[in-house]
């Protein structure tokens, strides 16, 4: 059990093992990430899509409606594109996720509050959705996927 009574920050042991698989949910998703994502690719894809945009901004700003509508569309296929190369990893993590998911559930379902952060009281669900979302920023930035 984590207890700062300072800060307002309780972690019960029942915590903390959420706090570990969410852990080890956010790895495994950035590592699937790292390995399947074309990094290069993404980034070529983001930069026309901002080139693309300017220019739709641009005939629009002129009155060229036919140009941007043009541009727009143009606009749209990329993003379809861009949607579909960051949807990869998903087919990866997917199936253990609703399987661990599902666990953390069926284990922590009915522990009650399992942290308490700044006054305020969380069940299974809200301690893993902040640690994630947590973890998942940090290891976005340390492994530059963001």
């Amino acid at each position: 059990m984590i207890d700062f009574p300072a800060l307002g920050i309780v972690v019960t042991d029942n915590g903390m093992v959420i706090a570990a698989v969410s852990a080890g949910i956010a790895l495994l998703s950035s590592l699937v990430r790292m390995a399947v994502l074309d990094r290069e690719q993404m980034a070529e894809m983001k930069e026309k899509l901002k080139k693309q945009q300017a220019e739709v901004k641009e005939a629009a700003k002129k009155g060229h409606t036919r140009k941007a509508q043009k541009a727009q569309e143009e606009m749209m296929k990329l993003t379809i594109e861009n949607m579909k190369h960051s949807m990869k990893p998903m087919m990866f993590t997917f199936i253990p996720f609703i399987l661990i998911f599902g666990w953390l559930r069926g284990e922590y379902g009915d522990a009650g509050t399992v942290a308490t952060l700044f006054g305020f009281n969380l069940s299974w669900f809200w301690w893993y959705l902040v640690t994630a979302m947590v973890i998942s920023i940090t290891l976005n930035k340390v492994f530059r996927l963001s």
